[in-house]
């Protein structure tokens, strides 16, 4: 937030900063202390028009952009009870019992796959196990139907933003030119498709700056990969990084614990 304020102050726009965390919640937060920091109005909505989620970011360039891959402004986004019940329509066309093979764990195996920017075929390719195999039959069809109501799902925004950045190289320009300086929170949190989009929109400045720590990397089960954070200095060969190793939370006995642990 501090950074944000300091590039504002040095004459940066605020709607060149793409500002990416988590949740809603924290994006708000983040808002509201970068408007107090700039006596700004958190509220006005042309006020860090590029500061959310990586949803939301997602969301707003698909609404602009979209329709150079076929997606519609007006599209409409499925919550996990809707890919549920898409999964178990799917499922019926193609005769398979939902007792045999749980939905949930279809729509879970499908959802890895979105994360990491797989497309059904590639999946069929790599299906051994059976549940994998169901979902490789399956997923073909739940696209079918998401298209036939112009749906995506909340993997869709992230891996159909990356599709359309690498869909042309002068919008991926566009897009590249539109920001000046990127930040991204809790870093070690990113999954293959995020980690996509950032590599997608960095331009040649490199103006990128990343918070996070490998040791916090508690999300693998829905698909983060801390190598992401790990291989930062790889991606971006002469970035400085700043160690923040002073813990003002918790007590020794609590730190050496949870050392051991991850160790």
């Amino acid at each position: 937030t501090y950074r944000i304020a300091y590039l504002l102050e040095a004459g940066v726009p605020s709607h060149a900063v793409l500002a990416v965390t988590f949740t809603n919640k924290a994006a708000k937060e983040m808002r509201h202390r970068l408007a107090q920091l700039t006596d700004e109005d958190a509220d006005n909505r042309s006020f860090m028009p590029w500061m959310g989620t990586f949803h939301s970011v997602c969301v707003r360039m698909l609404r602009m952009d979209g329709e150079h891959i076929g997606i519609p402004r007006n599209f409409i986004i499925l919550d996990e009870a809707d890919r549920l019940s898409l999964v178990k329509q799917a499922m019926k066309q193609l005769g398979i019992s939902e007792k045999s093979f749980a939905p949930g764990g279809v729509a879970w195996q499908g959802s890895r796959a979105e994360k990491d920017v797989v497309s059904p075929a590639e999946y069929a390719e790599v299906a051994r196990l059976p549940l994998q195999k169901v979902t490789a039959d399956v997923f073909p069809v739940y696209e079918r139907l998401k298209k036939a109501t112009a749906a995506l799902d909340f993997d869709d925004l992230i891996a159909e933003a990356v599709r359309l950045l690498k869909s042309s190289d002068e919008l991926r320009e566009v897009w590249r030119r539109r920001f000046q300086y990127i930040m991204i929170d809790e870093y070690q949190d990113t999954n293959g498709a995020q980690y996509r989009l950032i590599k997608l929109l960095v331009n040649d400045a490199q103006n990128i700056c990343v918070v996070g720590d490998d040791w916090q990397s508690i999300y693998s089960w829905r698909g983060a990969d801390f190598t992401n954070i790990l291989n930062f200095e790889r991606d971006f060969p002469g970035a400085t990084v700043v160690k923040l190793e002073e813990n003002y939370r918790s007590t020794k006995p609590i730190l050496d614990a949870a050392h051991n642990i991850i160790t």
